[in-house]
């Protein structure tokens, strides 16, 4: 695998024209666009903290129980 890495800033109308480095190879290929930035951080009493849900949530006595047939087909796959 090869990669090349090619800064950008994204424009308005988010349209991008690259050239390649001649050194790639022609063929299929993959383009990912990873965004660098830092966006603004949501307010602290917003964010998700560790436990803010603590009894929220019930977990059936029976959770480790197989599934019905019907559903663990679905799971497989199988109609």
């Amino acid at each position: 695998m090869q990669a090349a890495k090619i800064a950008i800033v994204i424009p308005a109308d988010r349209r991008v024209e690259l050239e390649l480095p001649a050194d790639l190879p022609e063929g299929p290929a993959e383009v990912i666009v990873l965004i660098t930035s830092q966006h603004e951080a949501a307010p602290r009493d917003r964010r998700a903290a560790l436990g803010m849900d603590r009894g929220k949530v019930q977990v059936a006595d029976d959770f480790d129980a197989p599934l019905p047939e019907d559903l663990q087909r679905a799971f497989d796959g199988e109609t």
